[in-house]
């Protein structure tokens, strides 16, 4: 999950499950993203994550193949605001459900005008959640696309180089255990 700059989220499922491809169905359950917005996600999404396989499907989804679901809503659940990002947990392990907060999302930017910035935001909180869940990593990293805190400015900047992705990462000593609590708060 993102609060106000922190990415805050425990994801894990292993990445074999998916092959060397997987589709992320998009579902915008407000249609909240623009067909601007939707494509500077679509491209900065596959900037970010294409490398490892992954593919973006918005509302025509495919049946079949691996996939993870990403639903784009305007609110995160009561008791979770200022939340961006969220992906549900069962049991011990995290669903391949994913979510992005659009109204939380937009409100911590500050209300930017500009469409392919929102969508790299959008796509940069997505990508975070995917990348957690492809790694089974819960915990985050000092830097990179798993880091816990990422600013307004990171979220929004053309340049996508605060957000390269390592797997072997070293985790981030200073989040403690608030990514399985806040987690495990989140499960259904």
């Amino acid at each position: 999950m993102v609060k106000h700059g922190s990415i805050l989220i425990a994801l894990v499922m292993a990445p074999t499950a998916f092959g060397g491809s997987w589709n992320v169905c998009v579902t915008d359950t407000s249609r909240l993203l623009t067909p601007p917005v939707r494509g500077a996600v679509t491209r900065e999404f596959g900037s970010l994550m294409g490398g490892h396989g992954a593919g973006l499907a918005f509302d025509k989804c495919a049946k079949g193949g691996s996939r993870i679901h990403l639903v784009i809503k305007d609110e995160p659940p009561n008791g979770m605001e200022g939340v961006l990002g969220l992906a549900r947990r069962k049991r011990d392990r995290i669903e391949p459900q994913l979510q992005v907060f659009y109204g939380s999302l937009v409100r911590y930017l500050g209300e930017p005008n500009n469409s392919e910035a929102v969508g790299r935001a959008v796509a940069r909180v997505a990508a975070h959640e995917a990348a957690h869940f492809l790694e089974q990593q819960p915990h985050h990293c000092q830097r990179g696309l798993l880091q816990a805190m990422m600013s307004a400015y990171e979220l929004l900047a053309a340049d996508p180089a605060p957000f390269h992705f390592d797997p072997q990462c070293a985790p981030d000593a200073s989040e403690g255990h608030a990514t399985e609590t806040l987690a495990n708060a989140a499960t259904p």
